[in-house]
C-alpha cells in the first residue's frame, strides 16, 4: 500500500509511507478540495510549472486549481471530483517521485494549512 488514510474532522488525510508527502481530502458536494503537504511545503505551483496537468489529462483526470482569498503566500489547491479523487492522489504521489521536485521549491512555498 502506498499510503495509509487518517479520518479527522471534516477531512481525510493520505500519509505516503516511503517520502513526506501527506494529502488532506475535503469532500463538498461533488467535488473533493485537495490541500499537499511534501516536506512541509505546497509543491502546487512547481507541479503546475512542471507539466502536471498534462500527465493528469492523459488519465482523464480534470482539475481547478484555487487560491484561499488571504495575504499568505502559498494558499492554493486543487479541487478534483470525487471520483477522480484516489486517481488524482496517486498521480500527484507520482509526479513528486518522477520530477525531483525538491529543487523546484522556494520558501513562498512554506505549507501554510495545518495537517
Amino acid at each position: 500500500m502506498l499510503y495509509i488514510i487518517e479520518n479527522k474532522d471534516n477531512c481525510e488525510i493520505y500519509t505516503f509511507n516511503d517520502i513526506d508527502l501527506k494529502i488532506k481530502s475535503i469532500e463538498n458536494k461533488d467535488n473533493v478540495f485537495v490541500y499537499i503537504n511534501y516536506n512541509g511545503y505546497n509543491p502546487l505551483l512547481a507541479m503546475l510549472l512542471g507539466s502536471f496537468e498534462s500527465e493528469c489529462e492523459m488519465d482523464s483526470i480534470s482539475f481547478t486549481v484555487r487560491k484561499e482569498d488571504s495575504k499568505k503566500d502559498n494558499t492554493m489547491y486543487a479541487v478534483v471530483k470525487k471520483e477522480d479523487l484516489i486517481g488524482f492522489i496517486k498521480e500527484i504521489y507520482f509526479f513528486i517521485m518522477e520530477n525531483n521536485l525538491d529543487n523546484k521549491l522556494h520558501i513562498r512555498d512554506k505549507n501554510v494549512w495545518p495537517f
